[in-house]
Parts: C-alpha cells; structure tokens; sequence
C-alpha cells in the first residue's frame, strides 16, 4: 500500500477493515464470486484492496478526521486537522501452498 494508506489509517484500522472486509466476502458481500471465497479466494482480494481504499480516502477527504499524519504533525508542532491528501493505492494477493 502506498503512504496515503498509512498516513490517514492507524495499523489497527488496516487490520480490522482487511479482516472485516475478508469475513463480508466469505459471508458473499462484495459482488460476483469466480469461485470459492473461502479466506478471500474468488475474487475477495480484489474487494479487500477496494474497502482499504475506500476508508484511507474517507479520511483523506474528511477535514475534521483524526489521522496519523495530524497526529505526526501536531507532534511536530504544526497545526493540522483532517486526513491528507495523498495517493493511495492498494494490492491485495491471497497466496496458498500448492498441492503438487
């Protein structure tokens, strides 16, 4: 993921929305299956890396949000509210142990 990631999401709102976001498509939220969802299989990944986006940018675009970058910056003595502007890009990949 790119910093506009982590600079508007804390690491325990990653975890907690890639988590959230992986049990809503195992329970067939998120759109069209290409197979079994199981951990995320069957396109999962793709809806994950969605969601992830989604959030980051909610909090870029919020000037009233609490963000690590605001928190950063106000320990560095600058007065900062809301998320920042930033690219945010995400890849999510499910890897399994091959069989054969």
């Amino acid at each position: 993921m790119s910093d506009g990631v982590i600079d508007n999401l804390w690491e325990h709102e990653i975890i907690e929305n890639v988590v959230t976001s992986i049990r809503k498509w195992e329970s067939g939220q998120g759109g069209e299956s290409t197979g079994d969802r199981r951990d995320g299989a069957g396109g999962g990944m793709r809806y994950v890396a969605q969601e992830l986006m989604n959030a980051a940018k909610a909090i870029a675009t919020d000037p009233f949000a609490e963000s690590p970058f605001m928190e950063h910056a106000v320990e560095e003595g600058l007065a900062m509210e809301g998320g920042k502007h930033d690219d945010i890009s995400v890849v999510a990949a499910l890897c399994r142990r091959s069989n054969g």
